[in-house]
């Protein structure tokens, strides 16, 4: 019994298996990943891991939870009513490439590593609440239908852009991000986005 175990909090621990649970996720793939592998990283027997998730599935539903709530948490901060819908776009941007930068391992498990259809499913569910956010911040004068269509294109955009950049970066050994590396990101997509955006709205 490791002194992580005897001395962590129920929530303490709970937080590092997950911590602990998305690297090795993230560096060995879900498929290979056994129960047994997770709780020998964390430095907890297996009773204690299965105390607070029943299984891989469990666990892997528990970091696109809570990788989706912290986006969406950190672009509802970014965002706000006194924007231009232009800048609304590219602060969405900012935000949602700094933290695929920042929190790489949960964006690998959570674009590259989906074990089963299940979990392509749970993907998809994130993508939904992804284009509710984004549509109301397009322009007002767009019907419905029009305004949600454009919001799934950048939320596709987005995603399509985030999970190249994670494929170079495991081709490249995971190198350290450069201090720009998630502004230059965002403002090649936002542009590439915004011009879009306008030339759809005006047919």
């Amino acid at each position: 019994m490791g002194a992580l175990e005897t001395d962590a909090t129920g929530d303490d621990r709970r937080q590092e298996i997950l911590r602990v649970a998305t690297r090795v996720f993230a560096e060995h793939g879900f498929q290979t990943t056994t129960m047994e592998q997770v709780a020998k990283e964390v430095g907890f027997t297996k009773p204690i891991i299965y105390q607070h998730f029943g299984g891989k599935d469990a666990l892997y539903e528990e970091i696109v939870t809570t990788t989706a709530a912290r986006l969406l948490v950190s672009l509802q901060a970014a965002t706000s009513a006194e924007q231009s819908p232009r800048q609304r776009v590219e602060s969405a941007f900012r935000v949602y490439f700094e933290l695929v930068v920042q929190e790489s391992d949960a964006f690998r498990v959570l674009f590259l590593q989906a074990g089963s259809n299940e979990h392509s499913k749970q993907l998809r569910a994130v993508e939904v609440d992804l284009v509710s956010f984004i549509e109301p911040l397009l322009a007002d004068d767009l019907n419905d239908d029009h305004r949600r269509e454009l919001a799934g294109g950048v939320v596709g955009m987005a995603e399509g852009a985030a999970v190249v950049w994670l494929v170079r970066q495991a081709r490249r050994g995971w190198p350290e991000p450069t201090p720009d590396e998630a502004s230059v990101l965002a403002k090649r997509i936002a542009t590439l986005a915004w011009g879009g955006l306008r030339a759809t709205a005006q047919r």
